[in-house]
């Protein structure tokens, strides 16, 4: 009896029981309701959304660049190719100016040099030849060598932007379409047993008339807005092969233009980058030229002090009152003056081409000084 006791509940614990649960929250009793299976973490659901949305743009791109005409495609490349071509020009015309600053910069440098340094000693060693009365002796005002950078047979090519030609298409094809309206006026006219030209004004009498012959044509009765139907739909088809046809010819035009253009930049651009070779050559040219000139303007020095000192220790008055050792730096002096004389006179180029006549004047002005300062050595 007891042990009935024990099993059977109290009415009161099924209400505390009862309370417990009506005093849930919403909250809790959605968390109790729901399954204990494992649930995707918002980081993983919030990844598969960005990937799937990811996937979808790229084919939506896709199937835009699917879509495309390939006219569209043909004037895209051949505008891309004639972009490249001026940019290689360009870049082609920014390094021969690049060049040609820096060589102006070197014979800017140098005429200074002349100007300041060379010039002075050059005059002094004339004064002291004209002294003793040697001959006569050329006149001294500019010794910088003429240089033609430029050629004038060069011809930048012209580069201009391609046309789609669109606006031509579109006026083509409202054209076609007037003439197909024009057509099925005359054709409708003829079918009807109308007169071509309209005695009065045309109405929507005379619309439906030659609307309706079309029609029964083809074979659909006289219904004129199956007739007009034929007409503006045969006219729209017109104008669009005309237009497509058109926009078609005109980039395959675009191309065969955007390849010429790439081949005349190529050209172009190849001369330039045999002009900057030769720039270059001439620069080397001009900078071995200024490091001759400065050794003989060393030399010239120390023959001017020579000459003052025979000068002033002989009391010499003309050529044949110097000693032998004199005279014989007389000579050299007249040898160095006439070397550089040759050299600077020599024009250092011609339509931007190093010419042969300065590069032998230059090896046979270096030949002259270096076995000068070798003898001075022995």
């Amino acid at each position: 009896m007891s042990e009935e006791k024990r099993t059977i509940e109290h009415p009161e614990d099924k209400l505390r029981e009862g309370e417990g649960e009506e005093n849930q929250t919403p909250a809790e009793e959605l968390k109790a309701a729901e399954p204990s299976e494992e649930k995707q973490s918002p980081v993983e659901g919030e990844k598969s959304f960005s990937e799937s949305s990811a996937e979808e743009a790229v084919k939506e791109e896709k199937t835009t660049t699917e879509e495309e005409p390939v006219e569209t495609d043909k004037n895209r490349l051949a505008q891309k190719k004639v972009e490249e071509a001026r940019r290689k020009v360009q870049s082609a015309e920014e390094e021969i100016e690049e060049c040609l600053r820096n060589i102006e910069e070197d014979l800017h440098r140098f005429e200074e040099y002349e100007r300041e340094s060379l010039l002075p000693v050059v005059d002094e060693s004339r004064a002291l030849l004209e002294r003793i009365d040697v001959g006569e002796l050329p006149e001294t005002e500019k010794m910088v060598p003429s240089v033609e950078l430029i050629s004038p047979e060069e011809d930048k090519p012209t580069i201009r932007d391609l046309s789609p030609g669109k606006g031509g298409a579109l006026f083509l094809a409202l054209l076609g379409g007037i003439l197909t309206l024009l057509g099925w006026y005359l054709f409708a006219a003829k079918k009807a047993g109308l007169t071509l030209l309209p005695q009065g004004q045309p109405d929507m009498t005379l619309l439906n008339k030659l609307s309706a012959a079309i029609s029964e044509f083809f074979g659909q009765g006289a219904n004129a807005s199956v007739g007009m139907a034929i007409v503006v739909i045969s006219t729209l088809v017109v104008m669009w092969l005309i237009y497509t046809i058109f926009v078609a010819v005109r980039a395959s035009k675009n191309i065969h233009e955007a390849e010429k253009v790439e081949e005349a930049a190529g050209f172009y651009c190849r001369k330039k980058e045999e002009c900057k070779e030769m720039m270059k050559r001439v620069r080397e040219h001009l900078e071995t030229l200024d490091q001759t000139v400065r050794k003989y303007e060393v030399v010239l020095h120390e023959q001017n002090a020579a000459l003052r000192r025979a000068f002033y220790i002989e009391k010499a008055e003309n050529f044949d009152d110097l000693h032998d050792k004199s005279k014989k730096t007389v000579r050299e002096l007249q040898d160095l003056l006439r070397e550089l004389d040759r050299l600077l006179e020599t024009p250092m180029a011609r339509s931007g081409m190093l010419t042969e006549e300065s590069v032998e004047a230059l090896r046979h002005a270096k030949r002259t000084i270096n076995d000068h300062i070798l003898r001075l050595y022995s």
